[in-house]
C-alpha cells in the first residue's frame, strides 16, 4: 500500500494540472465557450450563462373606425400587455370620440389571458377573454362576457396556418360561438401579413356574421411596431367595414 501512495499522489497531481477551470464555473477551460463567467452564475455544459426567461411588456395605442349602415363610429384604443414564459395577459379599453348617431362615451374593458404550448411546429394556445361592462350605452350592452378559446397555429419556414375557436357566455343575453381560419406569410423579416375568414353566431339569432379580415404587422425598429386590421362584412347582418390601426412598443 505504501509503495502505491507516491503513484496515487502523482496521478492526482497530473489530473489537477490537466483540469483547468479558471473562472470556477465547473467547466474545463478547453471546453469553456464563455471564459471569465462571474462566480455563482448558473452556466450550461459549455460554460455559458443560462439566461433566465425575462418578461416583456407591451403598450399599444391606436384608433378604430367602423362603418355600418347609417352609423359611422370612431374610437381611441389603449392596451397594455405582459408576456412571460409562455404566459400572456392583456387589458384593453377604448373611448368612442365620434359617432354619427350618438354622443361620445367610454367603451367596455377587455381582459385576456393565454398560455402557449409548443408541439414541434404546432402551437396550441388556450385562452380566456373577459369583457367587463365599463362602458356607457349605446357603446356597451351592460353584459359580462366570458370567452374561453383556443388557437391552433401551424408554422412553416415563412408561412403559417391558424384556426381560432371561441365560445362566449353572457349573463344577460344568449351565448354564441366564433370561428376563424386563415393563413399568414412573412413578406420580409420585418413584415407579416395574414388573411382569414371569420364567422360568429349572432346574439339575436337568425344567422351568422361573416367577415374577411386582412391583418398586417410591420416592425419599425426592434422595439417599435405597428399593426393594421381591416374587416369586410360578407352579409347584411355583418358590420360593413371595420379598420383598426395601432402603434405598439415592446420593452
Amino acid at each position: 500500500m505504501k509503495s502505491r501512495s507516491p503513484l496515487l499522489v502523482l496521478l492526482l497531481t497530473a489530473l489537477s494540472f490537466a483540469f483547468k477551470d479558471s473562472d470556477l464555473d465547473g467547466v474545463e477551460d478547453s471546453k469553456d465557450r464563455c471564459p471569465g463567467t462571474p462566480i455563482l452564475v448558473l452556466v450550461d455544459r459549455y460554460g455559458c450563462p443560462i439566461e433566465r426567461p425575462k418578461g416583456r411588456f407591451y403598450l399599444r395605442l391606436g384608433a378604430s373606425f367602423v362603418s355600418s349602415g347609417d352609423e359611422r363610429r370612431a374610437s381611441a384604443i389603449t392596451s397594455v400587455a405582459y408576456y412571460y414564459n409562455r404566459f400572456y395577459i392583456s387589458a384593453t379599453t377604448r373611448y368612442y370620440f365620434y359617432s354619427r348617431l350618438y354622443d361620445s362615451g367610454m367603451g367596455d374593458t377587455t381582459l385576456y389571458g393565454s398560455y402557449r404550448i409548443p408541439l414541434k411546429n404546432l402551437y396550441v394556445i388556450p385562452g380566456l377573454r373577459v369583457r367587463l361592462p365599463t362602458g356607457e350605452r349605446p357603446f356597451s350592452d351592460g353584459d359580462v362576457h366570458l370567452t374561453p378559446s383556443a388557437i391552433f397555429d401551424l408554422l412553416f419556414d415563412s408561412f403559417n396556418l391558424f384556426l381560432y375557436a371561441g365560445y362566449t357566455f353572457r349573463s344577460l343575453r344568449r351565448n354564441t360561438y366564433a370561428l376563424s381560419v386563415g393563413g399568414g406569410y412573412d413578406i420580409t423579416r420585418k413584415t407579416y401579413v395574414s388573411l382569414s375568414y371569420d364567422t360568429a353566431e349572432s346574439v339575436t339569432g337568425g344567422g351568422n356574421l361573416n367577415y374577411i379580415t386582412l391583418f398586417l404587422l410591420r416592425d419599425i425598429t426592434r422595439s417599435l411596431y405597428t399593426t393594421l386590421s381591416y374587416s369586410y362584412g360578407l352579409n347584411r347582418r355583418s358590420v360593413d367595414h371595420s379598420l383598426t390601426v395601432r402603434l405598439g412598443v415592446r420593452f
